[in-house]
C-alpha cells in the first residue's frame, strides 16, 4: 500500500539526482504541453490551452436576434468583415512597422491566436477583408487541433517517460521527452490521447463526473509511455483498474501541494518553474510505479501491458553490449567494425541512463550515418556547388519574404541572376571556418552569427560608399546595428547556418552532390561560374536597384564621382518608369 509521504520522498531522490534536468524537463512540458496550467498564468494573460475554444467561441456563437431574417453564409461574413476591420484597426495602431517578427506580432495581436496569426501573414497577399480573417481563423484552429493532437499530447507523454526513467537511471537525459518521434508511435499514442480527452470531456457535460474520471485515467500517460502499442480502450480500462480505491488517495496527494502553488502565486510562477512543477511531476510518476508494482506483485489480469522489464531494473552489462552491437550491424554504419569494438570494450554504467536499444520498440533513427556526417570532405567542387546552392536558396528566401510582406514579386539583391552572393559567402565561410568547432554547436551558433553578422555590415557598408545605395536598410528593426545588422536576421542566420552545417550541406554532398560524376560536376561549376562572372561585370555597372529592391543615401553623404554612378542609375530607373 502506498502512501503520499513516501511518494513525495521519491520525488525529491529525482529532484537531487536531476535537479537542472527535471526543472528543464518540467519548464518544456509546461510550455508545449500545457500539462501545469497554472505555471505562466501569472506573468502571460495567453493561455494556448483555450485558444481552440475561444477560436470556436468567438465565430461560431451567435446572437439569436442577429439570425432571425437572414442567412448563415450571409451572418457568418458579416460577422468576419465585422472582424476583418477590427484586426485591421489594431495593425494600423501597432507601434511595430518593420520586419517579419513585428508583422507576425501584429497579426497575432489582431487575430487573438498563434496559429491564425501566422496564416494571416502568409495569406495576405491573396486574400482581404472578411475572406482573410475567415480563412485564418478556420485554419488556425484546424493547425491548433493538430499541435494539440501531435505536439502537445506527445510532449505530455515523453515527459511522464524521462520521470519514469529518472526514478532508476542516474544520468537521464531531458531528450527523452522526444522519444515516441524517434521511434516512430507518434499516430499510435495520439490516438489513446484522443480517446481519453473525448471519453474525459463527455464525462464532464455531467456534475462531477468529468473531475472523477480525471483521476480515473490519470494512470493512460504513463501505460502508453511505457508500452507505446497500447490501445485506447485497453489503456483507458486499465488506468480506470489501477485507480480502483485509490483516487482519493491520489486526490490528497494533489491538495497537499496546494501550499506550493499559493506561493508560486506570490512568486509570479518561479516556485512552479524551479521547484513545484518537478516535485508534482515526480510524485505522480512514483504513484505509476507503486501502482505497477502492486499489480505485478499481485498477478494482476493486466499486468501483459507492463512489457519494460528495464524501466524499474538495469540491464546486466552483456546483455547491454550484445544489444548495442547488434544495434550496429543492423545498421549497417560504414565504420561499422570500429562500433563494434567500442561496443564490446568500452566501459559502460548500466546505471546510467535508459538502454534504449533494449526497448521493445526499435528507434528509427541511426545515429552517425554517413549521409548525415557533418565532418564528412567537400573538396573544390563540393564547395563552388554548395555555394551556388546556398545562394539561390537565400535568393528564394529573400524573394518570398518580400512576397509574402509586400505582395509584390521583387528580384532581390545587387546582382540580375537568381542568386544573393552573401548567402553563399557566409554558407561556405562557417562551414570552412567553423570546422574545429562542429562537435559544439552552441558555439557554432553563436560564431555563425558573429561570422554572418561582419559579413553582412561589411558588405552593406561596401555597396553603400560604392553605389550610394542601401540594398537593406534595418533602421526600423527591433536590436539594429546603423541599419546594417539586425538581431532578427542575424538569428535567422544563425539557425540557417547551423541547419546547413549539420544537416544540409552533408546530406546534399552525400546523396546529391557525390553522386554527380566528377567530369559533370566541372563542367556544371564551369557553367555557373562564368554565368556568375558575367552577372557579376555586368552589375558593376548597371546594379540591380529600384523600389523594393534598394534605397536612396541622402545626398550630402555620397561622394561626388559616386553620385554620378548612382544618378546614372537612377534616371534609367524613372526612365523605365515613366
Amino acid at each position: 500500500m502506498w502512501s503520499r509521504k513516501e511518494l513525495k520522498r521519491r520525488s525529491r531522490g529525482i529532484m537531487k539526482k536531476h535537479y537542472w534536468r527535471v526543472v528543464a524537463v518540467a519548464f518544456i512540458v509546461a510550455l508545449m504541453a500545457g500539462t501545469y496550467n497554472s505555471t505562466f498564468s501569472a506573468v502571460f494573460s495567453y493561455d494556448s490551452s483555450k485558444e481552440t475554444e475561444n477560436v470556436i467561441q468567438e465565430n461560431t456563437v451567435f446572437d439569436v436576434n442577429d439570425i432571425r431574417g437572414k442567412h448563415i453564409p450571409e451572418l457568418i461574413l458579416g460577422r468576419f468583415e465585422e472582424r476583418s476591420r477590427e484586426e485591421e484597426e489594431i495593425i494600423k495602431n501597432s507601434p511595430y512597422k518593420e520586419g517579419v517578427f513585428s508583422a507576425l506580432y501584429n497579426y497575432i495581436a489582431a487575430t487573438g491566436s498563434v496559429f491564425s496569426g501566422i496564416i494571416a501573414l502568409l495569406l495576405d497577399p491573396v486574400f482581404d477583408g472578411a475572406w482573410l480573417s475567415l480563412i485564418s481563423a478556420a485554419a488556425g484552429a484546424a493547425l491548433l487541433f493538430f499541435w494539440w493532437l501531435l505536439v502537445r499530447n506527445i510532449i505530455r507523454v515523453g515527459g511522464c517517460r524521462f520521470f519514469l526513467e529518472a526514478d532508476t537511471y542516474n544520468h537521464t537525459k531531458g531528450n527523452r521527452i522526444f522519444f515516441l518521434y524517434r521511434i516512430r508511435r507518434v499516430w499510435a499514442v495520439a490516438r489513446v490521447m484522443l480517446r481519453k480527452s473525448l471519453y474525459q470531456w463527455l464525462w464532464s457535460l455531467t456534475v462531477i463526473g468529468g473531475w472523477i474520471k480525471s483521476y480515473s485515467y490519470m494512470m493512460v500517460p504513463y501505460l502508453a509511455a511505457e508500452n507505446p502499442d497500447i490501445k485506447g480502450r485497453e489503456a483507458i480500462r486499465i488506468s480506470r483498474k489501477m485507480m480502483e480505491g485509490n483516487k482519493w488517495k491520489a486526490f490528497l496527494m494533489d491538495c497537499s501541494f496546494l501550499g506550493w502553488s499559493l506561493l508560486s502565486t506570490i512568486t509570479l510562477g518561479l516556485v512552479n518553474i524551479l521547484y513545484a512543477n518537478p516535485y508534482k511531476a515526480g510524485a505522480k510518476a512514483e504513484l505509476y510505479l507503486a501502482l505497477r508494482e502492486k499489480a505485478l506483485a499481485s498477478g494482476a489480469e493486466y499486468s501483459y501491458v507492463f512489457t519494460d522489464r528495464y524501466l524499474t531494473m538495469p540491464p546486466e552489462e552483456g546483455e547491454l553490449r550484445a544489444a548495442m552491437r547488434r544495434q550496429i550491424l543492423v545498421a549497417d554504419l560504414a565504420d561499422w567494425r570500429l562500433k563494434e569494438e567500442q561496443a564490446l570494450t568500452v566501459p559502460i554504467d548500466v546505471t546510467a541512463s535508459y538502454p534504449s536499444v533494449l526497448f521493445t520498440v526499435p528507434e528509427a533513427v541511426r545515429l552517425d550515418h554517413p549521409d548525415t556526417d557533418y565532418n564528412c570532405r567537400y573538396g573544390v567542387t563540393g564547395i563552388v556547388l554548395l555555394f551556388f546552392i546556398f545562394s539561390i536558396v537565400g535568393w528564394c528566401w529573400e524573394v518570398g519574404l518580400h512576397l509574402v510582406q509586400s505582395g509584390e514579386f521583387v528580384n532581390r539583391g545587387v546582382f540580375h541572376g537568381p542568386w544573393l552572393p552573401i548567402y553563399g559567402s557566409g554558407g561556405v565561410l562557417v562551414l570552412l571556418l567553423l570546422k574545429k568547432l562542429r562537435d559544439r554547436p552552441v558555439a557554432t551558433f553563436f560564431m555563425t552569427i558573429l561570422i554572418c553578422g561582419i559579413i553582412e555590415y561589411a558588405t552593406s557598408w561596401y555597396l553603400e560608399r560604392l553605389y550610394g545605395v542601401r540594398w537593406w536598410d534595418y533602421s526600423g528593426y527591433f536590436l539594429n546595428l546603423n541599419g546594417r545588422i539586425c538581431a532578427e536576421g542575424l538569428l535567422i542566420f544563425g539557425l540557417g547556418g547551423c541547419a546547413f552545417i549539420y544537416l544540409l550541406a552533408p546530406l546534399i554532398m552525400n546523396r546529391v552532390i557525390r553522386r554527380i560524376p566528377m567530369k559533370v560536376r566541372l563542367i556544371l561549376c564551369a557553367v555557373l561560374v562564368a554565368l556568375f562572372a558575367a552577372d557579376f561585370y555586368y552589375s558593376r555597372e548597371t546594379p540591380n536597384s529600384g523600389q523594393g529592391i534598394s534605397g536612396q543615401r541622402e545626398e550630402w553623404m555620397i561622394p561626388e564621382p559616386i553620385r554620378s554612378t548612382a544618378d546614372k542609375g537612377f534616371d534609367r530607373e524613372r526612365k523605365y518608369l515613366s
